[in-house]
């Protein structure tokens, strides 16, 4: 079985760098201000008047299979997304607050379930879902009155009308807030092809996740907690939550919508479109749910992306991918989006890539290798002439992932003695000259779920010796190597070909394991080897990276779940632990953000105690740019810049002053 899904959630950059589901009622926290142009030589004379027109060529590190995030989830996917495409909602890079986007405004109701027989004494109750998860609903703003429940509509087409419901508790099996949402959304916006974009879209962007042929595993569980949606109107959708979730509002609001006449083969329009989908059929054919998983995960428009932003891809090829201003775009207000054209340039090796910085290739290149961002390279004038330099800090954070399904690593005080024997400290200060974090646990560092109050692990050998002999790991022969039942304690330190940083560590690693009588093997594999042998749990150790936003769900990570073998998930560590399991299923029903993260900061605890990860560093990014760019700010939120911000001054040749030729 070829698990496309969350082989496409990696993407290959400065360690490896795995995107998170985004799942945080984020409206509910507020970031500081964030400066502008911060490392900028010219700062002090204050900002020029933005220009628009222009290009931008901005540094990748390894190519993108596509722009659909339901089979291509990847960090740099995403953040390409952010250009070509808008979602119904989007986190505001400053403030951190959820703003308006393709929905113009959104409503958030309450379920009241009610129990079964109850429809004779409330006509305005509906049923939803399948199955054994069919219920009979009413929903709105809920609030307790005596031994009642009253019940006011705040959205479009509520069947309880205009006019307050009085519930009787008795009648009521369990109340479920803030688990009914309705977009409204902005009307007369198109697709870059010109086809009309409505409600229509969003709904089956959201059902694609229902299909099992499709390749998106690893994000699925967030779409499958909602029960049921349905077309309001064209410009009106609306989707019901199974149960309680906290980032229901910015899962179905950040979910990459889909054109529906390019991707579902059931739509009329397709077979406009794409006859040759159609050809030889009837008009009654029905697609099976392989073929139409299939036709999703193989469209050719995931590279030939047809998007609804304010810039249209019209080159797609592996070392570079080109975008231009769409004039088409419904709302230019306060958008920024200056430039006329981006394009991402493809350079795997770093140094090849920093030269073409200095060629004039390059204006934005953000993996400035210390040597060089402390060192000669960016101290020429040929560099300061053209260039500056600068760091910023997102979530990131680098881990090693221990396989906690063999039997060597599965106690966690092995585990812990891995982590005493490695002086971390030492790393952050001789690698990243002390601009590195150290972590200690799986939240965004900068996040309210981050638990402060755990100290990451420390330098501590002689402990890390002992431990490992209370749990039976000695050297029993004299060789120099400690044994158990016979066995060698021996790891395989797994990478992939070509990825430095990985390499660093890992032979740092060895030399400190050697000192407690621990082999370490280093071997690296092609990228898609890498990756199957990942999923297959067929590793010791793997060296990577998450890139969570502000908060996100712990399911995907951490849930029991995910963890058997067989399973193929984003807990490829095999963690399985009850208190994990009910912290998280708790933390995921609880909807006020400062109880919620406590119970974070508990998981984080946790998941320190038992260590699965050897938490790492979160590293900045150290970038160099084109100084005669302006607008550059540096957020937490990944990729920690906005290109849509970026400008050249007013004045600067073949630049305008408004949005549009």
């Amino acid at each position: 079985m070829d698990h496309k899904g969350l082989r496409r959630t990696l993407a290959l950059t400065a360690g490896l760098l795995l995107s998170l589901a985004p799942a945080a009622r984020a409206a509910q926290v507020v970031g500081p201000p964030v400066p502008v142009d911060e490392f900028h030589p010219d700062k002090e004379k204050g900002q020029p008047e933005p220009a628009y027109g222009g290009s931008v060529v901005v540094h990748l590190s390894s190519a993108v299979e596509g722009l659909n995030r339901a089979v291509e989830n990847s960090a740099v996917s995403n953040w390409m997304l952010y250009e070509v495409h808008d979602r119904l909602v989007l986190q505001n890079w400053e403030s951190w607050e959820i703003d308006p986007s393709l929905a113009e405004s959104w409503s958030e109701e309450d379920q009241l379930i009610l129990k079964p027989g109850a429809d004779e004494t409330y006509p305005a109750a509906r049923k939803i879902g399948t199955g054994d998860k069919e219920r009979l609903v009413l929903y709105g703003s809920v609030r307790t009155d005596g031994d009642s429940y009253v019940v006011s509509s705040l959205s479009k087409a509520n069947p309880i009308g205009a006019t307050e419901l009085r519930v009787a508790k008795d009648d009521v099996a369990v109340i479920e807030r803030g688990t009914v949402f309705t977009f409204s959304l902005q009307g007369d916006v198109t697709w870059h092809d010109g086809h009309p974009f409505d409600a229509a879209d969003v709904l089956f962007s959201w059902d694609v996740y229902n299909n099992q042929a499709v390749d998106c595993d690893e994000i699925r569980f967030q779409f499958e907690k909602v029960l049921a949606g349905e077309v309001v109107d064209p410009t009106t959708v609306r989707f019901f939550y199974e149960n309680q979730y906290f980032g229901a509002l910015t899962s179905i609001g950040d979910m990459c919508i889909l054109p529906r006449h390019l991707y579902d083969l059931t739509d009329p329009d397709n077979a406009k479109y794409d006859p040759a989908a159609h050809k030889g059929l009837t008009a009654d054919h029905v697609f099976t749910e392989q073929e139409r998983g299939k036709y999703i995960n193989d469209n050719p428009h995931n590279t030939q992306w047809v998007g609804l932003g304010p810039y249209k891809i019209t080159t797609w090829d592996p070392k570079f991918v080109e975008a231009v201003r769409y004039e088409g775009y419904h709302d230019w207000t306060d958008k920024g989006c200056y430039f006329d054209k981006i394009t991402w340039r493809v350079i795997s090796d770093d140094n090849t890539a920093f030269q073409a910085l200095i060629n004039g290739q390059l204006d934005y290149f953000d993996r400035v290798k210390s040597e060089d961002y402390f060192g000669e390279r960016t101290a020429t004038k040929t560099f300061t002439d053209s260039f500056y330099k600068g760091y910023l800090y997102t979530g990131t954070y680098g881990y090693t992932g221990w396989n906690t399904l063999r039997p060597k690593l599965s106690d966690p005080n092995v585990r812990r003695a891995l982590a005493m024997a490695f002086d971390m400290e030492n790393y952050r200060i001789t690698q990243y000259n002390g601009l590195a974090i150290r972590v200690s646990g799986p939240q965004n560092y900068f996040g309210p779920g981050y638990n402060k109050d755990v100290e990451p692990v420390g330098y501590d050998p002689d402990t890390a010796e002992e431990l490992l002999a209370e749990a039976g790991w000695y050297d029993r022969d004299g060789d120099g190597w400690i044994d158990k039942d016979g066995v060698k304690f021996s790891i395989e330190f797994m990478y992939p070909s070509g990825n430095e940083a990985s390499l660093t560590f890992g032979l740092k690693m060895q030399e400190a394991f050697k000192n407690l009588g621990i082999e370490v093997t280093m071997r690296n594999f092609d990228w898609a080897t890498f990756l199957d042998r990942m999923l297959e749990r067929n590793f010791d150790a793997v060296n990577l990276a998450w890139v969570p936003p502000l908060e996100s769900d712990p399911e995907q990570l951490w849930h029991s779940k995910w963890g058997p073998a067989d399973k193929k998930s984003s807990n490829m560590c095999g963690v399985m632990d009850p208190e994990i399991d009910a912290l998280i299923e708790k933390g995921q029903r609880e909807l006020d953000l400062e109880k919620r993260a406590k119970i974070w900061q508990q998981l984080h605890a946790k998941i320190a105690e038992l260590q699965p990860y050897m938490f790492g560093l979160n590293s900045p990014k150290k970038f160099a740019m084109n100084k005669k760019i302006r607008g550059f700010q540096a957020f937490k939120i990944a990729p920690g810049y906005s290109i849509r911000r970026w400008y050249y001054p007013s004045g600067t040749p073949g630049t305008r002053s408004t949005p549009t030729k």
